[in-house]
């Protein structure tokens, strides 16, 4: 028997004799009810939604602390980045600690830091205090979905769950914008994250009383390759940043790209070699699993991208504030909820698949119908192309952990969660990165147009790996 199928035993027995290996105390898992699933899936909201909301508000943050485009965009970008280069080392400690343990930790270190964040005195200690919230997020997020796995353990109520935590993921995104834009034009930037704090303070006490503890494994944790992702991540992610503003020849984007080279080959070397990889180098020949985190990215890539350009043009070209901008994003979040929790349901009864290709399809369909946008506020060209995009990717979101989990036996739950939201945050923050500066040095809607032309190109290739890595009868899901 394999050393995996050990480990999972080795645990399920720790959790029949009444205490995990973890030290926490546990018991029998119940029935999880509604309580418990709203628990989860608020923790897990607020994450999500701060990456989104905080877009609208950049604006009056660049006004408030004069800082430069460089400096904006580090202010979500150090979020991004931490979260994205912890999000592997968290799944695989949400395997090893727990899933409830980290959650609950992971969620008061997210409190602590949206504090440090609403309290900050310069643009430095915001990018810094974000990159704390970050690191947070890296574990709460996998910690989140590998609790679902153990709650719902019937293949039929999980997949019912895991539409559930990708309708509420899906909901975040578009939430974030229209929540963001009205606190900071009644109350200020800073009530974005003063919000996060009675909030989560309130999910922990309920998780810890309605949520069961989750066996956990006894696997060394890998330091080494936790470390060389995050220089991978960073490196990788500022080059991309520091290129597109300071030019691609500059001394820091050089240094920057030799470091993200030197840090992907660190990162390959030390998971072939260490006996309990971070990610072991065999499930990416899966084709399943590297088809989910290949959609995963160009997903949160065309859907973040997009929210984030087209909030940005609003702003900018028609004169809209952090409110207004906000409110135009209410035909998109509308679409992308009802598709999220109504249309989405089908994943239950038919699988992933066709909802990604027609998902994508549409979402790719919107940004080209947003292309005729101008600077002359032509409502109906955004209403038509918001609804598009956001009824596609809302059917898109609630079945990338379907397609992900299905892949990976159960108890590595932890771990295909971490992979699959450090790919997503991965390709949000590309699309940032690469949107930035082209919106930016952009006088009318051609950087805006380029911006939309990448993402429908994206979800064009969904459309194709989809096609080509998932079978088609839907007894095969």
């Amino acid at each position: 028997m394999n050393e995996a199928t050990d480990t999972a035993k080795a645990a399920d027995a720790s959790v029949a004799g009444g205490r995990d290996v973890s030290g926490e105390a546990s018991q029998a898992p119940p029935a999880a009810g509604p309580l418990a699933l709203g628990a989860v899936c608020l923790g897990f909201f607020m994450v999500l939604m701060d990456s989104s909301a905080l877009n609208v508000a950049l604006p009056r943050i660049r006004s408030d602390f004069a800082g430069g485009l460089a400096q904006l965009e580090w202010t979500v970008n150090a979020y991004t980045i931490a979260m994205a280069a912890c999000l592997l080392g968290g799944g695989t400690l949400a395997d090893r600690l727990g899933a409830r343990r980290l959650f609950r930790v992971s969620l008061l270190l997210f409190v602590f830091s949206s504090a440090a964040c609403a309290a900050s005195p310069n643009v430095g200690t915001l990018i810094a205090a974000r990159a704390v919230q970050g690191v947070s997020a890296g574990g709460l997020l996998p910690a989140s979905l590998a609790l679902m796995a153990h709650m719902y353990t019937e293949p039929a109520r999980r997949a019912r769950a895991f539409t559930v935590w990708g309708g509420v993921s899906s909901l975040a995104l578009v939430i974030g914008p229209v929540l963001g834009g009205a606190l900071t034009a009644a109350v200020g930037w800073r009530s974005i994250f003063l919000i996060n704090v009675p909030i989560g303070l309130a999910v922990v006490v309920v998780c810890g009383r309605a949520v069961a503890a989750s066996p956990a494994r006894r696997v060394p944790f890998d330091l080494a390759g936790q470390l060389a992702a995050i220089a991978l991540v960073g490196c990788g992610i500022g080059a991309l940043v520091e290129g597109g503003t300071r030019g691609w020849s500059a001394p820091v984007t050089i240094a920057l790209l030799v470091g993200t080279a030197v840090a992907a080959a660190a990162l390959v070397g030390v998971e072939r070699t260490v006996v309990h990889p971070m990610l072991p180098p065999s499930l990416l020949t899966r084709p399943g699993f590297l088809a989910g985190l290949t959609v995963g990215a160009l997903f949160q890539f065309g859907a973040y991208g997009s929210q984030y350009a087209i909030s940005a043009f609003l702003q900018k070209s028609w004169g809209l504030d952090a409110l207004g901008a906000g409110l135009a994003f209410i035909p998109f979040a509308t679409f992308w909820t009802f598709a999220s929790f109504v249309l989405a349901r089908a994943v239950t009864r038919t699988g992933p698949r066709l909802l990604l290709i027609g998902g994508a399809a549409m979402a790719g369909a919107g940004a080209l119908a947003l292309l005729p946008v101008g600077t002359g506020r032509d409502w109906w060209v955004l209403l038509l192309g918001s609804c598009l995009l956001g009824l596609g990717a809302g059917l898109m979101g609630p079945s990338l952990p379907t397609v992900v989990l299905r892949s990976l036996p159960v108890h590595q739950s932890g771990l295909a969660s971490g992979a699959l939201n450090a790919l997503r945050q991965v390709g949000g923050a590309v699309g940032l990165a690469l949107f930035g500066p082209l919106l930016d040095r952009s006088t009318g809607a051609g950087g805006l147009r380029v911006c939309l032309g990448l993402v429908a190109l994206g979800f064009l290739v969904i459309v194709l790996v989809v096609r080509r890595t998932m079978p088609g009868r839907p007894g095969a899901q």
